[in-house]
């Protein structure tokens, strides 16, 4: 193992206090987080209870993981913060966030809240036992120029793409076709558990995947302010949960971005029962109810090496692809991705 680096010290700005971030904060970093939606056209940020679960998440704790700059009237200009799963199927991760409000870019901090994040990280990762390999990663949009050139500085490279696809929900929509011997049928909370069950079973072969705690199962997922669950379908064999589709509808983020939206958050098949029209039905009575709902377009992720060939199942129903994202990642300890398993990918046309 490399030394452990120390934190390093941040810069003195003149009326500018740095300090650990806490609950009463999340006000505050909420706003700031709007204004980097706004700078950097991400649209990211929800509602103000979705940052204050990010107090609540057992990944990161605030007290030692955090970093944020206040102005004197309590405004946040800058903030680190990291996360680092205590589960690694594979390896252990530690995830980085950090940004610079627009009016106080230009002035160094961007590239110190990335260094404070990676010591951070690097002192998490550390700790963690074994000899798996050790990985940093932080994320950006593909048209945020100026921060893809500031992690390249760093030494972190793109390691993955991903694109946020969207479709309109006025064109003629399939009907939700499945074997006879399954049944589609509304997310009920007596579905909860299994569903959870699914979910980790059914994204076990997807990229950079470790299983959903069931303490982050309850707060980002079934807990997310935005899930509807009157919206949400899942697929029984008998009284197995073998296909789910957990949508979510962002009234804030809505009301921001000015469009109608809901979100297919998660779409999960497990094994035995893919190549069967799972997921295309799905889709289709997912989008069928979002219109009846009044919801003008269905919104996803998606990541481009998807092995189960999510990508053209979306394509086909009818999403194109709208933003693209890329997660970059540096291992350390001379760990290079190839070593790792997880060599870079070409980014398709």
């Amino acid at each position: 193992m490399n030394t452990i680096p120390s934190l390093p010290q941040p810069p003195r700005l003149p009326g500018i206090t740095w300090r650990a971030a806490d609950a009463a904060d999340a006000p505050a970093l909420h706003r700031f987080l709007l204004a980097i939606d706004v700078a950097d056209d991400r649209h990211w940020t929800g509602s103000l209870a979705e940052t204050e679960q990010m107090f609540q998440d057992g990944d990161s704790d605030p007290p030692t993981d955090t970093l944020m700059a206040f102005t004197p009237d309590g405004e946040v200009i800058a903030y680190a913060w990291v996360f680092t799963p205590g589960r690694g199927e594979r390896k252990w991760r530690s995830f980085l966030r950090g940004s610079v409000h627009p009016a106080h870019r230009g002035r160094g901090l961007g590239s110190f809240v990335l260094s404070w994040g990676e010591a951070r990280g690097r002192q998490v990762l550390a700790e963690r036992p074994g000899d798996k390999p050790r990985l940093l990663r932080t994320f950006c949009q593909d048209s945020e120029q100026d921060r893809k050139a500031l992690f390249a500085r760093h030494g972190f490279q793109p390691i993955r793409y991903f694109y946020e696809m969207s479709r309109d929900l006025q064109q003629p929509i399939a009907p939700a076709l499945l074997p006879d011997s399954l049944r589609l049928r509304p997310w009920t909370a007596a579905h909860d558990e299994g569903a959870y069950t699914a979910f980790n079973d059914a994204f076990l072969d997807h990229w950079g995947f470790d299983p959903v705690s069931r303490e982050a199962w309850e707060l980002w997922y079934t807990g997310n302010p935005g899930f509807r669950r009157d919206l949400s379908f899942v697929v029984l064999d008998g009284s197995q949960v073998v296909g789910l589709s957990l949508n979510l509808v962002e009234l804030e983020l809505n009301a921001r971005s000015g469009r109608n939206e809901a979100w297919i958050g998660d779409l999960a098949v497990r094994r035995p029962w893919r190549k069967r029209g799972l997921a295309t039905a799905l889709l289709n009575h997912s989008m069928r109810a979002f219109a009846a709902a009044g919801l003008d377009y269905a919104t996803l992720g998606v990541d481009t090496e998807n092995p189960t060939g999510a990508l053209g199942v979306y394509e086909r129903v009818g999403f194109t692809p709208r933003k693209r994202t890329i997660a970059y990642g540096k291992y350390v300890d001379g760990v290079t991705p190839e070593v790792a398993g997880e060599a870079r990918v070409a980014f398709p046309a």
